[in-house]
């Protein structure tokens, strides 16, 4: 997989972008498990049974610290690019309501 990137680097115009690489690292699938508590190592977040559908997934506002906010697949509204996209947005948008309460 390495080499596939550093190929499509290369084949983008990117010539010596391996030489500029100054730190990587490796996921598996048993490492992202293991890290983030993943059902079966999943990297697209929660698994779908029905208790992590739509609503059912975790909040964005983290409930019992102020100030800390998720977003992303895990979270609501769900997984899915468009869906993340969206999460980010949703967050941002509470991030900055959050800091504009707070700072008045």
């Amino acid at each position: 997989a390495r080499a596939g990137v550093l190929r499509a680097f290369f084949a983008a115009g990117c010539d010596d972008f391996e030489a500029h690489i100054v730190g990587e690292r490796v996921r598996t699938p048993r490492g992202w498990r293991d890290s983030y508590a993943l059902r079966r190592g999943s990297v697209f977040g929660l698994s779908h049974g029905l208790d992590q559908l739509s609503l059912l997934r975790p909040s964005r506002r983290h409930a019992g610290v102020g100030g800390l906010h998720w977003c992303g697949a895990s979270t609501r509204p769900g997984n899915g690019v468009p869906l993340v996209l969206i999460s980010a947005e949703q967050t941002a948008d509470e991030v900055l309501a959050d800091l504009a309460t707070t700072t008045r």
